[in-house]
């Protein structure tokens, strides 16, 4: 399927109630026909949309990144879902969302950053190991990879990550991070300049991805 080519209509901003359904209708495509949509809570458009993102061209959706700052340890993040449309991906979208997701957690205070996958995904693997998370060492072994058994309930073993930011910023809570307006309306270069400029002058978190 062609998709319209890359430029100034790309897009970061945050996830609006109202792009619950219209993620909804991509997901279980994205992921291959597996069913993904009951697991795609409406939540996270609504609650955590100062840390949940995505991208779009047009009116074209590309990606979107579901996180959130952990209410039991605030020092920890969490990242729930990840994904990249089959058409945009080797583009580096991912990796921006999670630069974003680090620079966003890293001033509201976080210093870890926590996902997991299915040990079926290699993809995910290999792309979480890319950016230099580890893997739990877990309980298990699945085909050398280490999990967590029943994680995810009887049987839904995870393969669980960990990432230890390089710097977090507790003292900027209140600031335009906590905004939910802050990336809307703003082109896409706009904001991965500011988001460089950030990372490379201070060591930031994603640095070593740019």
């Amino acid at each position: 399927m062609g998709h319209a080519p890359l430029g100034d209509e790309l897009r970061l901003r945050h996830v609006e109630r109202t792009d619950h359904p219209r993620v909804l209708s991509v997901i279980d495509e994205w992921w291959g026909g597996r069913s993904m949509s009951t697991r795609l809570s409406h939540v996270f458009f609504v609650h955590f949309r100062p840390t949940s993102f995505l991208f779009e061209c047009g009116d074209e959706l590309l990606a979107f990144l579901l996180g959130f700052v952990s209410q039991t340890t605030p020092s920890e993040a969490y990242v729930h879902f990840i994904g990249v449309h089959p058409d945009y991906r080797q583009l580096g979208l991912a990796r921006r969302l999670y630069e974003r997701f680090f620079t966003i957690v890293s001033l509201k205070g976080c210093d870890t950053v926590r996902s997991h996958t299915s040990p079926q995904n290699r993809l995910s693997i290999a792309f979480h190991t890319g950016m230099r998370f580890d893997i739990d060492p877990g309980d298990d072994a699945i085909d050398g990879v280490p999990v967590s058994r029943d994680f995810s309930g009887p049987g839904e073993h995870r393969v669980r990550f960990v990432k230890h930011l390089r710097f977090a910023m507790p003292e900027l809570r209140q600031s335009d991070a906590a905004d939910p307006t802050v990336a809307e309306n703003t082109t896409i270069s706009d904001r991965l300049t500011a988001e460089a400029a950030l990372m490379t002058t201070g060591n930031g978190p994603g640095a070593a991805f740019l």
